[in-house]
């Protein structure tokens, strides 16, 4: 039985895409029969087999192992370097004893690989770090400019976890190619996709026919999302009704999402119905005629896109208006299992909307296709792609 530490500097529960897919792929690797702990920071007073449910995982469905960060009397520890040194400690021992340590965490990933260079430890690749951040203000829709300082400092982590990892994940094939341009080639890289709840004894639902129609979008309000975008296309389309599940309110990017709607005269046509309980997000898919994933055109989003939101709405069945970008390409074919869109196009958006609206035969087509297709990226299918990572390693 392989044994593994998935370790996580996230809150718990993160009922966000990252802390889903942490939390969904450890669940995931213990049904597939490995020996899966998930090492989280201590951050709910609730107990773990009342959280685990929270994301759709049943009490008792993974080990969890919760770190104290909070500050103690006397320690002058902030909270991300107390969690780097508690669990690191305890990845350190995972890999004394011949466990897997797997993280999408960089500095921790640096760190471990720095003290124990042939530990078998295994990044996860979301993005190129270095890139995310050198494009953060613009992504976020802040004034932030990156430190050259800081930048050049995560280059370096990127390269020297590039060159000693036993193993890589990348989410995209994107994210591969973008490390071996920058960094060089090497071997044991595996691109394994974000995953989806793909339940056994599902059927195909049929379209939803819900009047007026409602196009859903699910997922956080930043403005590389491309939900400005998506609000200014269904002002086109009259006869639609846009719901967008995200975001809290009273922040910053709720409010402009709001205003927008405001301005442009829809505030009766959009729902900003904020975070949802996985489950009620599950129900708001099966009411919608149409799902959009309209993200924004960056260096980043180009090649390192993996939304758990388009998985999702494929397995749900629902057709799907996505941009055209080469991540969304590593997944979704237009016309086939998908409707692809220029991005940052309002207007083409719009007509993708309205096409899919209009053609029932193609909306339930594109459908039917993603249904079938979403199978290759269950959790339990991505679970079992890990498992073999681990075992080239041991």
């Amino acid at each position: 039985m392989t044994a593994v530490l998935i370790a996580a500097d996230v809150r718990f529960p993160l009922e966000r895409a990252n802390g889903v897919q942490i939390v969904k792929t450890a669940a995931a690797l213990a049904r597939a029969g490995a020996s899966a702990t998930l090492l989280v920071r201590n951050s709910d007073p609730r107990p773990t087999d009342e959280i685990l449910p929270l994301f759709g995982v049943a009490p008792g469905g993974v080990r969890v192992r919760r770190v104290a960060v909070l500050h103690r009397r006397g320690s002058f520890l902030l909270p991300r370097a107390a969690f780097l040194a508690r669990a690191g400690a305890a990845c350190l021992a995972a890999l004394h004893r011949g466990s897997v340590v797997f993280t999408r965490d960089l500095q921790l990933a640096d760190l471990l690989l720095s003290l124990r260079r042939r530990g078998r430890v295994v990044y996860e690749a979301h993005a190129v770090e270095s890139i995310l951040y050198r494009e953060r203000g613009a992504l976020y829709g802040t004034t932030d400019q990156p430190l050259p300082a800081k930048a050049d400092r995560l280059r370096r982590r990127e390269a020297r976890v590039w060159r000693r990892a036993r193993a890589l994940v990348t989410t995209t094939a994107g994210i591969r190619d973008t490390f071996a341009e920058q960094f060089g080639a090497r071997g044991g890289v595996t691109v394994i996709a974000n995953g989806c709840d793909v339940p056994a004894d599902r059927t195909f639902p049929g379209l939803a026919t819900e009047r007026p129609p409602r196009v859903l979008y699910a997922g956080q309000l930043y403005p590389w999302k491309g939900v400005d975008v998506l609000v200014e296309a269904v002002a086109r389309v009259p006869s639609a009704r846009l719901v967008i599940l995200g975001g809290i309110p009273g922040e910053p990017d709720e409010s402009r999402v709001r205003a927008l709607a405001e301005d442009l005269g829809i505030a009766d046509r959009v729902e900003l119905r904020g975070h949802l309980p996985q489950a009620e997000v599950a129900a708001e898919l099966m009411r919608a005629r149409v799902v959009a994933v309209p993200v924004r055109r960056s260096d980043m989003t180009l090649r390192h896109t993996s939304p758990l939101k388009a998985f999702e709405a494929m397995a749900a069945g629902r057709p799907i208006v996505a941009s055209d970008l080469p991540s969304s390409r590593e997944v979704l074919r237009h016309g086939e299992n998908a409707w692809l869109v220029a991005p940052d196009d309002a207007g083409a958006l719009a007509d993708g909307i309205t096409r899919l609206l209009a053609d029932d035969a193609l909306s339930e087509r594109i459908a039917r296709t993603a249904f079938a297709d979403s199978v290759a990226y269950s959790w339990d299918a991505r679970a079992r792609h890990l498992l073999d990572v681990f075992a080239e390693i041991a």
